[in-house]
């Protein structure tokens, strides 16, 4: 099944967090998505002033495959937004999920369980 990996999972992973890079080292080639929206959330961080620490934000993302937000996406974000009351960003990132028959993997876990018919993976505490 393929996973769409929420903003708070690479951040683990680029913090270097050992449950996030244990979990990293155990997803499935190919089958690891994650949406436009978290792309725009990582590169916003202030780490990414450091040209360094941008590119290995890059290189990570780079290994995955990017979900663009296409009109389809958007309307499911804004319906989302409206039923559940959710962040916008967060909206996004579940109709990723969503419209691409994906788990979403998140510790978020809280703000996205009222959402019916998101498959949801804590992938550590």
């Amino acid at each position: 099944m393929k996973t769409v990996i929420d903003s708070d999972i690479f951040i683990d992973y680029l913090r270097s967090y050992p449950l996030s890079k244990r979990f990293f080292e155990e997803l499935e080639p190919g089958k690891v998505l994650f949406s436009a929206v978290t792309e725009a959330e990582l590169l916003s961080g202030k780490d990414c002033n450091d040209e360094t620490s941008m590119n290995e934000t890059l290189r990570l993302l780079n290994a995955y495959t990017k979900i663009e937000v296409t009109n389809e996406i958007a309307k499911k974000a804004g319906e989302l937004r409206r039923v559940f009351g959710i962040q916008m960003q967060d909206a996004f990132i579940a109709a990723t999920a969503m419209l691409n028959n994906a788990k979403l993997a998140t510790r978020n876990v809280r703000d996205f369980q009222r959402i019916k018919g998101l498959m949801i993976q804590k992938p550590y505490g």
